[in-house]
């Protein structure tokens, strides 16, 4: 019995037969698969890691949009106590410029119209 040294190839003595064996791997190919074990491993961890960078983006961008309604929501009831409050104010100052509210303020400060008799200098 002949060998290859190829590992591909085995020949018998005998009848002729010449049989190539299909379970044995060539050098070569054995160098082509441990590099094909390296980049597979390499995309695989690529691929982690942008599932991981993908995943942790989206929670943060999640947790964002959150805290970014809630300061909405605080700043428009703020907005509407303001509102509120202005309203009160422009009332109470409509009732202090009324004229009966003059006239009440003047006399508590005294300065009232003067009577007939009185010297008024104009």
């Amino acid at each position: 019995m002949l060998k290859d040294y190829s590992e591909n190839l085995v020949m018998f003595k005998g009848r002729n037969k010449i049989a190539t064996t299909r379970n044995k791997v060539s050098p070569a190919s054995k160098d082509f698969f441990s590099a094909s074990k390296l980049m597979w491993k390499s995309i695989a961890v690529m691929l982690l890691l942008t599932v991981g960078i993908g995943v942790g983006s989206t929670i943060w961008y999640g947790t964002q949009v959150k805290i970014a309604l809630d300061k909405i929501g605080r700043y428009k009831a703020i907005n509407h106590e303001l509102i509120d409050e202005k309203k009160l104010l422009l009332a109470q100052r409509d009732l202090l410029l009324s004229r009966e509210h003059m006239k009440e303020a003047a006399q508590k400060i005294g300065l009232v119209t003067p009577a007939k008799g009185q010297l008024r200098y104009p």
